[in-house]
């Protein structure tokens, strides 16, 4: 169809009205249809925005302080106690020298040394069950107990615990055969 016969049919039947169903399908009904739904989710938001901000004026005051702040204890600023390492060797009846080993039954005659590695100066003590063996001041770094625990034929069961550290270290010892 040329453009003359076209010009000639638009005469001949005059300007033709879509249906409505063809204009709701349109490009034209589509942008429209989503500028109003922006406006009313714009709508919506703001004033969302503007409750929030009224609840927040009414729930957040200003705090007044309750008594004397030069008169208040802080707490748990209290002395920070140091690390400490416990190493334990075994040293058997024929001078073999050994490190402990947790859960071993050692013989009759054995003696038990300490090594502390503390990170502070602090004073300790060393405990079998609630006895103390030692007790004294040690300095910063690794030192030898100047004590050691022999072991004798018939012993129970004991629980060695070194306290005066952040936590106090506690290790097992086996019943030693009579």
């Amino acid at each position: 169809m040329t453009d003359d016969a076209f010009d000639a049919q638009f005469r001949v039947l005059g300007p033709i009205e879509p249906s409505a169903q063809v204009v709701s399908r349109t490009l034209t009904a589509y942008k429209r249809q989503r500028r109003h739904d922006a406006f009313r989710v714009r709508g919506f938001a703001v004033a969302g925005m503007l409750g929030m901000a009224a609840m927040a004026m009414l729930v957040v005051r200003e705090g007044e302080v309750t008594g004397n702040p030069s008169a208040m204890i802080e707490r748990g600023a209290g002395p920070i106690l140091p690390a400490v390492d416990l190493k334990v060797a075994v040293v058997s009846p024929s001078g073999e020298v050994a490190r402990f080993v947790s859960g071993h039954t050692y013989t009759a005659g054995t003696t038990l040394r300490f090594r502390v590695t503390s990170t502070a100066p602090t004073t300790l003590s060393l405990r079998r069950d609630e006895a103390v063996i030692w007790s004294g001041p040690v300095g910063t770094g690794t030192v030898d107990l100047p004590v050691g625990y022999t072991l004798e034929a018939g012993e129970a069961a004991a629980i060695f615990t070194l306290e005066g550290g952040a936590e106090a270290l506690r290790f097992p010892v086996r019943a030693v055969a009579p």
